[in-house]
């Protein structure tokens, strides 16, 4: 049941991340229409969201990871079990 929760969980936080990468590219479409001093902040707070969300991807990948090991270990382990009855 956990590995069905955190496989929901990875899926649901992968909708997030395109979601917040969606509006880092809204937010840089607006930067031509600001005056020079708010650009160069908009730019710079631009930066941060796209580390942060390269940042996500990252950690999405290495839950991903752990969760489809967790659910071959638990399908090793099922296997096992059913074998020696």
């Amino acid at each position: 049941m956990s590995i069905a929760i955190d496989a929901e969980f990875c899926h649901l936080l992968r909708k997030d991340i395109e979601y917040l990468k969606s509006g880092i590219e809204r937010f840089e479409d607006l930067l031509p229409y600001a005056s020079a001093a708010v650009q160069d902040q908009w730019r710079l707070q631009a930066q941060a969201r796209r580390t942060f969300a390269m940042e996500l991807d990252i950690l999405l990948e290495k839950a991903t990871h752990s969760v489809a090991t967790s659910a071959f270990q638990a399908n090793r382990r099922d296997h096992s079990e059913s074998a020696s009855w």
